[in-house]
């Protein structure tokens, strides 16, 4: 699988998960900001993203680190904040400015702490390309123990970037560890499926697809219909398509469909072609 084919499953992952690193409030017993007016600052900032206002309680603690810049555990509170509003460039600076003011050994920080720190490098490596520096940071995230629907955006996020790597089987195993955890999460559904497509092993993604189509994700029954269409089973496809489409729009992705198979079986790079065509999925979930 190339990084083309895994820029989809990325984009799943955020979008899925890019929250999940916020947990609730950390704690740490030093380099608290000090004044009245910072820590009621601070407290606003909790109370904000507690309640799901993430980009009012970005801007409290952008405020607060400008007036006082903030430190340890206090800064991976706000980077952590920053990861669900900001680009990725920017929180990554924010995460490695909070790395490199802990140390290599993060002694300052509790294991909830280490864990939203360094899952939030892996997560903005992972959006700007670096796979080789997401895997370690990724690894470090997962040698805390967390929750198992924390450790499964983790494990999904590491087999992503192992697949940039050329890391095939092991990314695979780490997508399966994933759905072990979690096996309605849909990204490392897709991830696995189109692993298997991608390597041409059809009846693979074609199984794993079917057994998660009842689960309400439209991405993964569109996903579904593609593998049929590259496997040769049309009229299964456009059934497929037809329990969530209107017709002649299930038509209409059908043909799209069809289109791909016709440039691969024409020497069109394989990644290439799962990427656009797996794209139009995620597009159609908003519509339906």
């Amino acid at each position: 699988m190339s990084r083309s084919l895994i820029a989809l499953s990325l984009i799943a992952l955020l979008g899925l998960g890019g929250c999940s690193s916020l947990g609730p409030a950390l704690h740490a017993g030093q380099a608290a900001p000090t004044g009245r007016e910072a820590a009621e600052a601070l407290k606003l900032a909790r109370v904000l993203r507690d309640n799901g206002r993430l980009a009012g309680a970005f801007e409290v603690y952008q405020r607060l680190d400008q007036r006082q810049p903030l430190k340890g555990a206090y800064l991976v509170e706000y980077a952590s904040v920053a990861a669900a509003v900001r680009p990725a460039r920017e929180t990554y600076a924010l995460f490695d400015r909070a790395r490199r003011d802990v140390g290599a050994d993060m002694a300052g920080l509790g294991a909830t702490e280490r864990q939203a720190l360094c899952g939030g490098l892996g997560r903005a490596a992972l959006a700007l390309g670096n796979a080789a520096r997401a895997e370690s940071d990724l690894q470090c995230a997962l040698s805390v123990e967390g929750d198992r629907s924390q450790r499964a955006q983790l494990l999904n996020m590491l087999g992503v970037a192992q697949a940039q790597l050329g890391q095939h089987a092991v990314a695979r195993e780490s997508f399966n560890q994933a759905l072990a955890l979690d096996p309605g999460y849909s990204a490392a559904t897709n991830n696995l499926a189109l692993s298997w497509l991608a390597e041409g092993d059809r009846s693979k993604a074609i199984g794993l697809l079917n057994s998660a189509r009842n689960g309400g994700d439209v991405a993964l029954q569109l996903n579904l219909a593609l593998a049929y269409v590259l496997d040769g089973h049309d009229d299964t496809a456009r059934r497929i398509l037809e329990e969530r489409l209107a017709p002649d729009y299930a038509a209409q992705v059908l043909e799209r469909f069809q289109a791909t198979r016709q440039r691969i079986e024409g020497g069109a790079p394989v990644a290439s072609e799962l990427l656009a065509a797996s794209q139009q999925p995620l597009q159609l979930a908003s519509q339906d």
